[in-house]
């Protein structure tokens, strides 16, 4: 019996003496860290730790996975600077402690607002540039890269039909940048519409007429009276009669008659008549 006991004992020192406390060092997932984007933080260990328990301060503005108990965790930071991340490993031996300040930057944020002027082609499309925590910024333009540019805000035209795509890099401290993306569609088809009442009348509402157009390359448009007699004309796309003749005499209300001869950027041709009610 005292020679099991002396061996029981003799196992349980040298048990002792081969066991040790776990040790840890916090890994960083990059040398400069980002807010807004997953960061995942590891652990390098030594003496066979079997638990893990990380805290971060402050906790405002984190989101953690996937838990605060696993060999890593992953942290997203909503907003930039220092935070202290500590990290226990324990084992039936005992537990140690390590810890770590980061310094998170602030990530820029791409943000912008798109609009076709029209409706088919060709087409202008306004953009304004509604980034935050940026140093620069750059749009990107998937059919012309020399079309690509730096301002703040920009215009770009297209004259054919197609689906494009734009992008902003919001450029951010130490690379910290964002991006933000948006892909459109210009219609493949011509057309015109010819309004029929319009009311000259210098209230700022359906002042002037105008035809309704959509990827025209070209036209012409003659407005006679009920008598035949010419009152105006044009031969540009985007001309308008405002109720007066050329002379600039003021029309009388009534009914008059448009004809309008135009060709879309598709070929299609149109030759077009049609009554217009003046109203005053």
């Amino acid at each position: 019996m005292n020679r099991l006991l002396k061996i029981i004992f003799t196992l349980f020192i040298s048990t002792a003496a081969f066991a040790q406390v776990p040790t840890a060092t916090i890994v960083s997932p990059s040398a400069t860290l980002c807010s807004g984007t997953s960061l995942t933080f590891s652990s390098q260990t030594s003496n066979s730790p079997t638990d893990y328990l990380w805290t971060i301060t402050p906790t405002k503005s984190v989101s953690i996975l996937p838990d605060l108990t696993s060999p890593s965790v992953t942290f997203t930071f909503t907003t930039g600077g220092n935070y202290v991340i500590s990290l226990m490993v324990s084992n039936l031996t005992g537990s140690s402690v390590t810890t770590s300040t980061v310094n998170v930057t602030k990530s820029a944020k791409a943000s912008f607002n798109a609009s076709l002027t029209t409706t088919g082609f060709p087409n202008q499309l306004n953009l304004t540039n509604y980034s935050t925590n940026t140093i620069s910024n750059q749009w990107l333009f998937n059919d012309d890269l020399s079309a690509n540019t730096t301002s703040l805000n920009t215009i770009k035209n297209y004259s054919v039909s197609g689906s494009y795509s734009v992008t902003l890099i919001a450029y951010g401290n130490l690379g910290c940048n964002d991006t933000s993306y948006y892909a459109f569609r210009i219609s493949d088809s011509s057309g015109v519409t010819l309004p029929t009442i319009f009311s000259p009348n210098g209230d700022n509402v359906n002042d002037i007429f105008k035809p309704i157009t959509k990827g025209i390359s070209s036209m012409n448009v003659w407005i006679y009276n009920r008598f035949g007699n010419i009152i105006t004309n044009w031969d540009r796309v985007n001309a308008f009669w405002d109720g007066h003749t050329t002379s600039g005499e003021r029309c009388e209300a009534g009914v008059y008659f448009v004809i309008v001869e135009a060709t879309g950027f598709d070929g299609k041709s149109y030759k077009l008549k049609h009554s217009l009610t003046l109203v005053r």
